[in-house]
């Protein structure tokens, strides 16, 4: 038996009480109104698989209904029209505002039953239509989304994908804090708000009133009666689903649309819901991903550190050496994410030298040719030891080449100039500073004037000259922290270093 929810809108009591009749017969559940606005109405506060409505009505005439009810409510609704004034013109008119069928007074019962069968079964092949034509876009960011172990760029591209797919102009993806209860706002295309940004759970926010219900919630501004509707002053419409993994909230997303007249359907609703479903195993794959690289990333920094332990005169020199790149990095305005790379890369520089002997990493004297090409693997075996993180190519670059020289006579690669990751340029000078202006077994320490000196001197053969110049300045506007700056002792010596 059919269970579709029917509404009737007819202004002549008789007839729709005859429609009600048949109708019902067919085994359909039956809601009617007397004219457009009972029926608007009853939109407002009811879902219906198909409306029937006759064109001339008081109050509200068939065709602005339609009009209405497409614009503020449902895009995809079936509609038949029934009416007495017949003509191709009203019939033209009427399927222009959406309508599926088109009856005739006076009617049988079974040209309604057949109308009415014909535009549900019309309504159903298109809307499997449009879950077939979602199948291939949904496929697409499933790839996208579940090939991505970065959680930065994941929730960028479940933001954007969506976003594009249901024609949002606005978008925001909020994770929950299991901890203290709230949601952290990840990813918004409204510049006005910040990442980062918290929001307490409260019935006034539609992604709070979907986190406390757990269910998709779809509103918008001419048919919501909710507080969060009243107090969004230009929003047509809203769209809010819980992103749910194993019966746990892990976030909502949420989309707005402002100018556009056309608001959410329940297609769009649909096809999130299944997207949301996916990017629940995925964004919680991405902080499991995580949460193993930085602890490994914690076990290779503490490697970094026994390597200066090895050796007295090292101690702390990573450490010292990465605060002066990010400096000259943030200087130079390199990227946010880039300075954090070349931050990092400095920290973890020489942990190849974990695979060098002592007899050779702490050796007082010159070292002989053999011994110094097995200092010069400490680049290599550096990448080797971290490049199965995620996302560490950029920082994996940088140490492979922080002994490569601007006149293309470093190693490994003997690359000159800008083929020199910038990174790579930063940390081979801020190296050697740091080493000249420090005590080694083999030589004393630079005072910091004859290391400035010796930074000029070598500007444009052993280093990039803009980087030269970038540290100097800083270094004379102490742009520098105050506890690198007291580790920088006044003695004079030569600035040939083993690293």
């Amino acid at each position: 038996m059919s269970k579709e929810n029917i509404l009737v809108l007819e202004d002549e009591s008789v007839i729709r009480d005859v429609m009600y009749e048949i109708l019902i017969k067919e085994g359909y559940t039956i809601v009617t109104a007397s004219d457009g606005e009972e029926g608007y109405n009853r939109v407002k506060k009811e879902h219906f698989d198909l409306i029937i409505t006759d064109i001339k009505m008081p109050k509200i005439g068939g065709l602005e209904f339609i009009k209405r009810i497409r614009e503020e409510f449902s895009a995809d609704t079936p509609v038949v029209v029934i009416t007495g004034h017949g003509t191709i013109d009203t019939a033209i008119e009427s399927m222009r505002y959406g309508a599926q069928g088109f009856v005739l007074k006076p009617f049988t019962p079974k040209e309604l039953v057949e109308a009415v069968g014909h535009a549900i079964y019309k309504s159903q092949i298109i809307k499997e239509n449009i879950k077939l034509k979602a199948i291939l876009p949904l496929f697409e960011i499933n790839k996208k989304i579940l090939s991505e172990l970065n959680i930065d760029r994941l929730i960028e591209i479940i933001t954007k994908e969506a976003s594009t797919y249901i024609r949002a102009e606005r978008t925001s993806l909020m994770l929950m804090d299991k901890e203290k209860g709230t949601l952290i706002l990840k990813a918004s295309t409204d510049r006005d708000i910040k990442s980062g940004e918290t929001k307490k759970i409260a019935d006034e926010e539609i992604a709070d009133m979907v986190a406390k219900t757990m269910t998709p919630l779809l509103l918008n501004d001419r048919t919501s009666t909710t507080p969060f509707m009243k107090g969004w002053d230009g929003i047509k419409s809203a769209l809010s689903i819980p992103i749910i993994v194993r019966g746990t909230l892990t976030g909502v997303l949420n989309f707005f649309k402002i100018n556009n007249e056309q608001p959410f359907t329940n297609s769009d609703m649909e096809f999130v819901s299944v997207l949301c479903g996916q990017a629940g195993i995925a964004i919680e794959n991405a902080q499991l991903y995580e949460k193993v690289a930085n602890s490994y990333m914690e076990i290779i920094a503490t490697l970094a550190n026994a390597i200066e332990v090895r050796d007295k005169y090292t101690s702390g020199h990573s450490i010292r050496m990465a605060e002066y790149c990010r400096s000259i990095a943030i200087k130079l305005g390199t990227p946010p994410n880039e300075v954090e790379n070349i931050h990092t890369a400095a920290l973890l520089h020489d942990i190849g030298k974990i695979g060098i002997p002592d007899s050779i990493l702490l050796k007082i004297g010159p070292l002989s040719i053999d011994e110094y090409k097995t200092i010069k693997t400490h680049p290599d075996i550096g990448v080797k030891i971290i490049c199965n993180l995620p996302d560490v190519e950029g920082i994996c670059n940088i140490i492979r080449h922080h002994h490569e020289r601007f006149d293309g006579y470093g190693y490994p690669d003997s690359l000159k100039g800008e083929k020199i990751p910038l990174g790579s340029r930063i940390l081979f000078v801020a190296d050697t500073f740091e080493a000249m202006t420090n005590l080694r077994p083999y030589r004393e320490e630079l005072s910091v004037t004859k290391a400035i000196d010796e930074l000029k001197n070598c500007a444009g053969t052993q280093f990039d000259p803009k980087v030269v110049d970038t540290f100097i300045n800083i270094l004379k506007e102490r742009k520098v922290s105050p506890e690198l700056t007291k580790n920088i002792k006044s003695k004079g010596a030569h600035a040939r270093t083993k690293s």
